[in-house]
This record gives C-alpha cells, sequence and structure tokens, in this order.
C-alpha cells in the first residue's frame, strides 16, 4: 500500500439505506430539471444568451441549460486564470493537498446527488455511476499522495554546493474532458492541474454540462481560488480552437475523439505571438481495442469478459472491447457463448435510473453514427445477436455481435464507440497478434490463454499501454492499471500516477556555491 493509498469501495446498492439514498437523491434531481447552470469565471456566475441544453439519453427529457461560452468570455476566464496562477503558483503544496484533500471529502459528502446526476445525464447505471465516482476519489487520492512526493523535489548526489532540483507549475491549463466518465475524467484532469499549482480552464462536453457543473462548485468549497478554476461550457466550433491557440494557454489535457486530438495537437504546436513557451498536450484519445482467445482459454470465462468489455455502458468506454480475435478450433463455441451473454444483457436493457443493465447511448449523433456501423455489419459479417435499435423514446441499440468479419472490414478496424463487437476467425496465435495490431490506435487489449508462450508473446509483441490476461479490458483500477494509450489512441499519460502529475510542472535545477 502506497503512503496507506487505499481505493475506494463502491456502494452496496442491494442494500435497502443505500437504495433509499440514491432514490432521495433522484427527486432532488427531479426538482432541480429545468434549471439553468452559468459560466463560472473568477468566482463571478456569468449568465449567457446562448444555451446548451443538456438531455437525458434515455428519455430525451431535458435536464437543464448550460450557458454557452463565447470567445470574449474564453479569454476573460483565460486572463482571469493567468492572474490568479500569480499567486496559486507561489502557494505551498501542503495548501494545495489540503484543498484537494477537502474536495475528497465534499464529493463523499454528495455521493449520492452525484451518482443520480450521472445516472440522469450520462446514461450510466447505478453501479457504472458510484463506480466512476471511486475513480474519481482514487485520483485525488492519489494526486494529494504524489504532490507530497514531488514536492520533496528531485534527489541529487552530494557536492560541495548547495543544489537542489524542484518541480514548479507551469500555467494556464484548459482542460477538455469527455462526457463519457464526466465526473472522474474531468475531476482528475482538473485535480491533477490544480493541485500541482496551475490554473485551469474547464470546457466540459455539451453532453454532460451539469454534472461538470456540480464538481466544480465542489472544487470552489473546497478552496481552491476562483480564478484557478473556471468553468466554460461552450461550443468546440466557437471556442475549442479558440483556447487552445490563446498566447496565455500553457497546456491541454484533452480526452476524447481522435479526430478532435489530432486538431488540438496541431493548432497547439503553433506559436501565438506573445506566446512565451511550446505548449504541452495530454492525449487520451480513440481505441478499436482487441480481445484474443486462443485454443487453451476457459471459453465461457472468455466470452463472459469480452461481452462484459463490449456491452456494459453501451460500449462507450475508451478501453471497449469491438474485435475479438478468435482462434478457429474453438470459434464456434466462443461465438454461442458470447451471444448468450449478451442475450442476458439484452433482457436487461432500459433507463438507467431503474438500474437497467444496459442504457442508452448519449446523443443522436452517437445513435446514428452507431447504428449506421450496425447497417455496414449487415454486409460485412452475419450478425447472430441483436442488430435492431429505436430512438422512440431515448437512444437504444441491441447489444450486437457479428461473426465471420473479415481483419480488413470497417468494422473490424474503425472505432464505432457503441454495443457492436466484431469477431474474427484466425488460424494461429502470431496472426491473431498482427490483426490486433493492424489498427492506428494502442489503448487496451486483453488475452485469454493457458499458454505461458502465448503469454510471453503477447507482452512482448501486443502493443496497447494496457495489456490484460485472462480479463476483460475495461474496468482499470487507479494505481492497480494506470492508464493510457500508444499511438493514434493519446499521449500515453498515465493517470493516476506521479509522472502523470509532472505533465504540468517544469523541473527546476538550482546550484549555489558556497565558497
Amino acid at each position: 500500500m502506497l503512503n496507506g493509498f487505499k481505493n475506494a469501495v463502491e456502494l452496496d446498492f442491494s442494500l435497502e439505506e443505500n437504495r433509499k439514498k440514491l432514490e432521495e437523491a433522484f427527486a432532488q434531481v427531479d426538482a432541480e430539471k429545468g434549471r439553468i447552470y452559468p459560466l463560472m469565471i473568477g468566482g463571478e456566475k456569468i449568465e449567457t444568451e446562448k444555451k446548451i441544453v443538456s438531455i437525458s439519453p434515455a428519455t430525451k427529457e431535458v435536464l437543464g441549460y448550460a450557458c454557452s461560452c463565447s470567445q470574449e468570455l474564453a479569454d476573460q476566464a483565460i486572463r482571469t486564470a493567468h492572474e490568479a496562477f500569480a499567486s496559486w503558483s507561489l502557494t505551498p503544496a501542503e495548501e494545495r493537498i489540503r484543498c484537494l484533500r477537502r474536495l475528497t471529502c465534499l464529493i463523499e459528502e454528495n455521493r449520492f446527488i452525484l451518482d443520480a446526476w450521472n445516472v440522469e445525464e450520462s446514461g450510466k447505471n447505478w453501479g457504472e455511476a458510484d463506480g466512476e465516482l471511486c475513480e474519481a476519489l482514487d485520483f485525488f487520492n492519489s494526486y494529494a499522495m504524489h504532490m507530497e512526493e514531488l514536492d520533496k523535489g528531485l534527489e541529487l548526489v552530494p557536492t560541495d554546493e548547495f543544489t537542489k532540483c524542484i518541480y514548479i507549475p507551469i500555467g494556464v491549463g484548459a482542460i477538455v474532458p469527455p462526457w463519457n466518465f464526466p465526473l472522474s475524467i474531468c475531476g482528475g484532469m482538473v485535480a491533477s492541474a490544480l493541485v500541482t499549482g496551475n490554473c485551469v480552464i474547464c470546457k466540459p462536453s455539451s453532453d454532460t454540462p451539469i454534472v461538470a457543473y456540480k464538481f466544480m462548485e465542489l472544487c470552489l468549497k473546497a478552496g481552491f481560488p476562483a480564478g484557478a478554476v473556471n468553468y466554460i461550457p461552450g461550443s468546440g466550433s466557437e471556442i475549442g480552437d479558440y483556447i487552445v491557440e490563446h498566447p496565455l494557454t500553457r497546456f491541454i489535457n484533452f480526452t476524447g475523439s481522435k479526430t478532435v486530438g489530432c486538431r488540438i495537437n496541431e493548432r497547439a504546436a503553433k506559436v501565438a505571438e506573445g506566446q512565451k513557451w511550446l505548449k504541452r498536450v495530454v492525449a487520451e484519445m480513440g481505441g478499436k481495442n482487441a480481445i484474443i482467445v486462443d485454443s487453451t482459454a476457459d471459453i465461457k470465462k472468455a466470452a463472459q469478459g469480452i461481452a462484459s468489455s463490449a456491452f456494459t455502458f453501451q460500449g462507450q468506454k475508451c478501453s471497449a472491447c469491438s474485435r475479438a480475435l478468435v482462434m478457429s478450433d474453438v470459434y464456434d463455441e466462443l461465438v454461442e457463448e458470447v451471444v448468450a451473454c449478451a442475450r442476458t444483457l439484452k433482457e436487461d436493457q432500459g433507463s438507467g435510473r431503474r438500474n437497467a443493465a444496459m442504457g442508452p447511448v448519449i446523443n443522436q449523433a452517437a445513435y446514428d453514427s452507431i447504428t449506421g456501423y450496425v447497417e455496414v455489419a449487415r454486409k460485412e459479417g452475419n450478425i447472430v445477436y441483436g442488430g435492431n435499435y429505436s430512438d422512440a423514446e431515448g437512444f437504444y441499440i441491441e447489444p450486437t455481435v457479428v461473426r465471420d468479419v473479415d481483419k480488413d472490414a470497417r468494422i473490424a478496424n474503425e472505432e464505432i464507440f457503441g454495443p457492436v463487437l466484431a469477431i474474427v476467425k484466425v488460424e494461429s496465435f502470431d496472426k491473431a497478434l498482427e490483426i490486433a495490431n493492424q489498427t492506428e490506435y494502442g489503448l487496451t487489449g486483453s488475452v485469454y490463454s493457458e499458454t505461458r508462450e502465448n503469454i510471453r508473446k503477447a507482452k512482448l509483441n501486443f502493443h496497447v499501454g494496457n495489456l490484460y490476461f485472462n480479463r476483460k479490458s475495461t474496468a482499470a483500477v487507479v494505481l492497480q492499471h494506470p492508464f493510457g494509450g500508444f499511438n493514434m489512441s493519446g499521449t500515453d499519460a498515465k493517470t493516476g500516477t506521479k509522472d502523470y502529475l509532472t505533465n504540468f510542472l517544469n523541473l527546476k535545477s538550482i546550484t549555489e556555491d558556497l565558497k
């Protein structure tokens, strides 16, 4: 156990007490629906005429309205953060850590209402929402612990001179989190920047602005300075490039699609007039994650792992499995078992509010994209389960299992980000590794095998940031499975680690001649 670090424990919703508290939180959510959520810049709450409508993916009900930030207000937020940096950057690490510890307590105190809003706004079920909250707590506790270590500086060899090497914050960070983990990823991105002494502007996803607002309110309540914490939801087309290219932006921390991540990287590389630094980009992007099953695998266990990885949270985790590469002699058996698992999930599909195993996808655009791939799947393989969908009440797509897919098919290579699984037959383990590595991504992967030689080969040649054996490819736990990917999956900044914090710090060497 690292300095007493202990992972947070998820709530047991089989207990009547916990169920009752969450139902009470849902009642509070209902009472708050339709509210307007202003920008927060330097502690001032600013309402704008233009609004972002937050819609429940399960019911299409309007949940609330987030004010949309203009370029003028984005400039104000960045300059406010820059001014706050002058004092926050000099605040002792001990005080910054105290604020983060206080934030952890506030998250725990507001656990049920945060879970309830996450269920409503992102479409998660109860367990997925609370699991995400636990991840947020783990991020905060780990970053507080790591900052204590980094504050000691870099250990140096003794000399006749006075020498030390210290970590110092770097400036204003643009935080651009995703909708699929609106609390834990947003929280981890913001907290890592703040505890290292930087100031932030946070532009949350337009799909989940309310969860982000609730979190940012707690940041201010925890004692982080108003100017250091700024909340500016807005259209990516209007302020996305602007905040990346602004000369006072020092770094961009982004989680989302490959397309947007590449654009951020390109725009950040251009030095603006008046800019004194090269900007840093920390990016986690997409994936086309594969699970390999060889002839010696426990087929039932492999099928359960594949189905869970592919279909929980509707396949909307960046770590989700969307390709199964299966040896030919166990192929039919594996497909049958996966179908059985998918059928069980389909039998419990509905809104997260009623705690269904499978819920909706996030919005109309995602629904249209994923169902488009379902239609492609009809041509590129044999749909043996699922393939049905409806957006009459919410954005619901059945878990879809496609067999007899060619390794070069679109559904075997393009990111779908939904509950569509392509199963490819392979004749050898080496061929499976070759296919696993053929996409432009490198985020997660898993291997089900009892053959040590195959496990050894995969450890060396399966090129992903997070590789698992005989378990699913999702559900990374902070400081058990540091998370981040290779290639077009991102910059491999492993979340939850001490190394992750160094993305937002400079290392300054100081030497004084004492003679």
